[in-house]
């Protein structure tokens, strides 16, 4: 599949669901986690999809399909996928949907895919979502071993070690800039950016992973997962349950809409390398999504680099050259947390969101897949 958006398509609106921790692990201010254990990730979906579709003020009905971006298909009725997240937000049966899985790009993926039918004239209004609920996927038979990458022979926190290494990133480096995505994220939420982006699920109405008082010695404690290192749990991104949706269209009907969409889509982009480099990937998918957008990284106001590793994002602002100010300016995964398929929606919603409010044009997001991959979208405000 290309990824080159040949006819205009507009992000009308999003949203996403709070990024809460996992039920294994603990809230930013030492709770138990596992708030949105209680739903599956048809339910998260669902939840972001209802309320991207409530700002637009569209009916449900209008739309052609559902593209639904999932990581772990959780139980018995998996198969499902984004059959169940449209019906239970009240979307037709008549009207199709599909589930895609690009592993940690899931979501990103969906908006790419969605983004093409719209592209190519198969849809005229379409809803991208994505999610995953990582509290009832069994830790011991799946989760945690699915973090080894078979197709190296090592985990992937391995990988990231290797590189930092290969690339002179330090374990301080590390702790500083995850301490940075804690700190904004914090105040990101506390003057009120994250709830322009969330529709509640619940009782649960905003995210809840990041540190309360990050500090340095936090990070510092954290011990590397393996027996040394400079990767650890603590510079690493936060295991969270949670959902996002975003609802596109193509020229036409962004126009009778009547409305200011809250953007455009430029470009997309996949990349690939070998395995061991996964943490690497992200910067040749961002390249190749910049050269098809006839852009440069000096023409881009904002960056969202999906924090899978402090070490990654690192990496990846030193090979492409990105101003630090530039970057996760709200934070980004290692304290909200990544919810696997809810990330690439999440890293467009709010990219865009924060264009506006800063009066800027363009934007690039990206993630980095386990098994060598990389996937990229750049955007900019309508």
């Amino acid at each position: 599949m290309k990824s080159q958006i040949s006819n205009p398509v507009y992000i009308l609106t999003g949203a996403r669901t709070p990024f809460a921790a996992w039920a294994s692990g603990k809230t930013g201010a030492g709770q138990a986690g596992g708030a949105l254990k209680p739903y599956d990730p048809f339910d998260l979906g669902a939840a972001a999809l209802k309320g991207a579709l409530e700002k637009s003020g569209l009916e449900p009905q209008r739309l052609d399909r559902v593209v639904f971006g999932n990581m772990y298909h959780v139980g018995a009725h998996a198969c499902y996928g984004g059959r169940y997240v449209a019906l239970r937000a009240g979307v037709p049966p008549e009207i199709p949907a599909l589930t895609t899985n690009m592993a940690c790009g899931a979501g990103l993926h969906a908006v790419l895919e969605a983004a093409q039918d719209v592209a190519g004239g198969e849809a005229a209004l379409i809803a991208a979502a994505g999610a995953d609920n990582i509290s009832l996927v069994p830790r011991r038979e799946i989760f945690v071993p699915s973090f080894k990458d078979l197709g190296c022979g090592r985990a992937i926190s391995k990988t990231a070690d290797e590189l930092a290494g290969e690339f002179n990133i330090s374990r301080e480096a590390q702790d500083q800039w995850a301490l940075r995505s804690h700190a904004r994220a914090g105040l990101a939420r506390r003057q009120g950016r994250l709830g322009d982006e969330i529709t509640p699920v619940g009782a649960t109405t905003q995210d809840d992973n990041m540190l309360d008082e990050p500090n340095l010695n936090y990070f510092a404690q954290s011990r590397p997962f393996g027996d040394i290192g400079s990767v650890t749990p603590a510079n690493t991104h936060g295991l969270v349950d949670g959902g996002s949706a975003l609802i596109l269209a193509d020229e036409k009907t962004t126009h009778a809409w009547g409305k200011k969409p809250l953007g455009r889509i430029l470009a997309g982009a996949f990349a690939a390398t070998t395995p061991e480099r996964m943490a690497w990937a992200s910067v040749p998918a961002i390249r190749a999504a910049l050269k098809r957008a006839g852009l440069t990284i000096e023409q881009i106001d904002l960056f969202e680099i999906n924090e899978t590793f402090a070490a990654q994002t690192l990496i990846d602002i030193r090979e492409l050259d990105i101003p630090e100010d530039k970057v996760n300016v709200n934070g980004g995964s290692i304290a909200l947390g990544h919810p696997f398929g809810g990330t690439g929606g999440r890293l467009v919603l709010g990219l865009l969101l924060e264009l506006g409010r800063r009066g800027l044009k363009r934007g690039a997001a990206s993630i980095c897949v386990g098994g060598g991959q990389g996937v990229a979208i750049v955007v900019e405000r309508a």
